[in-house]
């Protein structure tokens, strides 16, 4: 491979629905190794990163022969000489990057290649259908789109983890807790009392610092309503399938968004120090408590393997949350 000149560009980052500015990244300079080897450093400096939101590099090149921007995966960031496969930008400040273009591209050579440098928001997420919010592809504390993740109450923001047949705190608070009635105190209020006790707004929907996605993702992220949940099941075909392993449906969009689409795993649900149905059934909390004659119960959505609905559940219990961003148009 014979890159003769790399000419770079620093680009800001497309918008991610979030509600203030997304950081820049300037200074970008890309060069290849000399002796030629395959690899290319490229240093940039990112200003702009505040609040509460993550994000991580992309990087792409842009080819020269058809113009088109093709996103690159064989990239580290190099933190003290050693290149790191952790991507996250949790600062201002200067960086480095390692782009191994060889095994990236093969043998191929350019005259011009521009390479572009953007800080994107940590967690991926698609559009399923024209003037809908944004989906992310996993779970709150999830690293793969099959992985279980985190389970709630509904209101919780902890958030809890299995480990040796325990529910463990994520923040350390507890090494065996119970999913019950006693540890939920959002259990038996009426809408009334979480409105007065600071639980919910004025719309009936969890406040921010009670909103699981809002306080674990920051920015933009925010858990589903009862609506949202509806709309992703009537807007979306739903096939229910296996990935890498883990029962669960592929929601896909129509249409123009067809190719758009993201897998919800059969988590199951957690109920006292038990975890019950997992990779039978599917249970994910909205913001949304139900708001009739039983004030203990919250609207999630429900699946298995012949059928998916809305439906309130007793708010003690232990669910998966899957976030978005941005509203219905």
């Amino acid at each position: 491979m014979n890159i003769k000149k790399l000419i770079t560009a620093g680009i800001m980052a497309l918008a991610t629905l979030a509600t203030f500015a997304d950081p820049t990244v300037t200074d970008v300079v890309a060069k290849q190794r000399y002796p030629w080897n395959g690899l290319v450093d490229i240093t940039c400096k990112v200003a702009g990163i505040s609040g509460t939101a993550q994000w991580k590099f992309s990087v792409a090149a842009v080819m020269p022969d058809t113009g088109n921007a093709r996103k690159v995966s064989q990239f580290w960031v190099v933190k003290n000489g050693v290149n790191s496969t952790d991507k996250k930008v949790q600062a201002n400040g200067s960086y480095k990057l390692l782009w191994d273009a060889k095994s990236e591209l093969g043998q191929v050579s350019y005259d011009n290649m521009v390479m572009r440098v953007t800080v994107v928001d940590l967690h991926d997420m698609v559009q399923l259908w024209e003037g809908g919010p944004y989906w992310a592809t996993t779970n709150i504390g999830a690293e793969n789109p099959e992985d279980y993740g985190y389970y709630f109450w509904w209101g919780d923001t902890v958030g809890y983890k299995r480990e040796n047949n325990k529910w463990v705190a994520t923040d350390g608070s507890s090494s065996n807790f119970s999913f019950g009635e006693s540890n939920t105190p959002t259990y038996i209020k009426s809408i009334a009392t979480l409105k007065s006790e600071g639980w919910i707004t004025a719309d009936s929907v969890l406040v921010p610092e009670h909103d699981a996605a809002h306080v674990h993702w920051g920015g933009g992220w925010r858990m589903p309503t009862k609506q949202e949940l509806g709309d992703l099941n009537g807007n979306c075909d739903w096939t229910w399938t296996k990935l890498n392993g883990v029962q669960g449906y592929v929601v896909r969009g129509r249409g123009d968004y067809a190719s758009n689409s993201i897998f919800l795993p059969c988590a199951g649900d957690g109920y006292g120090t038990s975890l019950r149905d997992a990779g039978s059934y599917g249970y994910y909390w909205s913001s949304v408590p139900y708001s009739d004659s039983y004030d203990g119960g919250a609207w999630g959505l429900f699946f298995y393997s012949s059928d998916l609905f809305t439906y309130y559940y007793g708010r003690y219990y232990g669910q998966s949350v899957r976030p978005l961003q941005g509203f219905t148009e």
